[in-house]
């Protein structure tokens, strides 16, 4: 900021609005450079506080200071600690990315060194809670998801269709314990695995000749469990449930390494091989899926998950003593399973995946910083026997982003802008238009 002292003079509207039009021209002759490669465009949009002169005197000297950084932006793909060696003309060691996967990185906003943390000005935008986040998963050495974390609310980019509509799209992090993008990947697992599981499931519970049996035949109309949920006081052949097994940690012990959690996994598939061998399943004949969790005020790792198959029998917790049997080495004084009817294959499935999006609403930050570095690198949802693999029809290739208003492809972004930068020009948020357009159809008269 010193070096521009004196430069510029803000008293001449009219060559402040010419120095606008100049940069801005320049601007837009970037943006559709797509040739262009990512590396060589700077983060502008990320400029904060930055006082620029309307002394035409210097104005060409000043514009080559402004696209050249400087002391002002940081470039793509660069981290803060880079950013300064490179203000202090140390060599950097070049990037071995690609264009296109560079597209996807977002800059590094945070750092630390034996001064403290090196931060990015723009990360005042950022809220406290993401912002302490951030700062733990980096102590745990998570520091591409801790940047992530950063630029998700903040950063996007400008995607538009072959007819002129313009919107901006916010860069999402996918962190499992993100409190915006945890609910969506939830809704997003859901999604991917209902229709394949419950083709399964709706399988696995037809009568032998279900072409003779009117409730099988109508459950496939209708897309429903046939035969489900049971009459009351019955005891169906095959049940459609909610299975839960819990493993113990000692209190006051450190949160369990994810080793701990893959154990517990291990130990999930050894129970229904137990099963299998104890009660004569056959491994075609059930399905399980489940997935991972830590409890919400202790360390006890458990998995909540969807069981369809033949009923079990627990009137006597034989689970609960199979479970412990199986588990006794690796997690002393384990006994719990809980299975209990679900009243359709959507809830069960759901309770399956929930999980994280709730704790992501109700955590402090260094809990959902703790959850994300317990479960980094671990496989969360597993599916067993039946539902592995399945014979079933192929989820669709997801559809290209469309334009909500009228149909058509919407481009690719090609850098990252702040979203603040982006809502000034009037670029609306690409969900938000879509939420409306749904809104709109669905009020509409039929």
């Amino acid at each position: 900021m010193s070096a521009l002292a004196g430069l510029i003079d803000w008293k001449n509207p009219a060559d402040v609005q010419r120095w606008k039009q100049e940069f801005y021209s320049r601007f837009e002759r970037d943006r559709l450079d797509k040739k262009k490669p990512v590396s060589a465009v700077l983060v502008a949009p990320l400029l904060q506080g930055v006082a620029i002169s309307a002394d035409q005197v210097k104005a060409r000297a000043l514009l080559d200071e402004f696209a050249l950084g400087g002391e002002l932006v940081q470039w793509n793909e660069e981290t803060v600690l880079q950013r300064l060696r490179r203000l202090d003309g140390r060599a950097q060691k070049p990037s071995k990315r690609t264009p296109e996967q560079a597209k996807h990185m977002v800059p590094r906003f945070i750092e630390r060194d034996a001064a403290g943390w090196c931060m990015h000005p723009v990360l005042k935008r950022v809220s406290k809670g993401k912002l302490e986040k951030a700062q733990a998963m980096y102590d745990g050495r998570l520091i591409t998801k801790a940047n992530r974390e950063l630029a998700c609310g903040i950063l996007g980019g400008e995607v538009h269709c072959e007819n002129g509509h313009d919107f901006l799209a916010a860069y999402e992090c996918g962190n499992r314990y993100c409190v915006t993008c945890g609910p969506r990947q939830a809704n997003k697992l859901f999604a991917r695995h209902r229709d394949r599981l419950f083709f399964v499931a709706q399988r696995l519970m037809l009568c032998p000749n279900p072409e003779n049996c009117p409730d099988c035949n109508r459950a496939i109309d209708k897309k429903e469990l046939p035969h489900w949920p049971p009459p009351i006081g019955s005891t169906p052949h095959v049940v459609c449930a909610k299975i839960d097994f819990t493993v113990r940690h000692e209190p006051g012990s450190p949160a369990p390494p994810p080793e701990r959690m893959r154990e517990m996994n291990d130990c999930i598939k050894k129970f229904f091989r137990a099963l299998e061998r104890k009660l004569g399943l056959k491994r075609n004949r059930y399905g399980v899926a489940f997935c991972d969790e830590l409890g919400s005020n202790n360390n006890n790792p458990h998995a909540h998950g969807i069981y369809v198959g033949p009923w079990l029998p627990n009137t006597k917790k034989e689970l609960a003593l199979l479970w412990n049997k199986i588990t006794r080495e690796k997690f002393p004084n384990t006994f719990h399973v809980s299975i209990k009817y679900a009243r359709n294959f959507a809830e069960a499935l759901y309770h399956a995946v929930k999980y994280p999006a709730k704790f992501a609403e109700r955590s402090s930050p260094q809990r959902l910083a703790e959850l994300e570095i317990i479960f980094h690198g671990v496989r969360r949802f597993h599916t067993l026997a039946g539902f592995y693999n399945p014979e079933a029809p192929e989820n669709p290739e997801p559809e290209a982003r469309k334009c909500p208003k009228c149909g058509a492809r919407l481009s690719d972004w090609y850098r990252w802008e702040g979203i603040l930068e982006m809502k000034a020009r009037g670029l609306r948020d690409l969900r938000e238009v879509q939420r409306e357009v749904n809104d709109a159809r669905a009020q509409a008269p039929p």
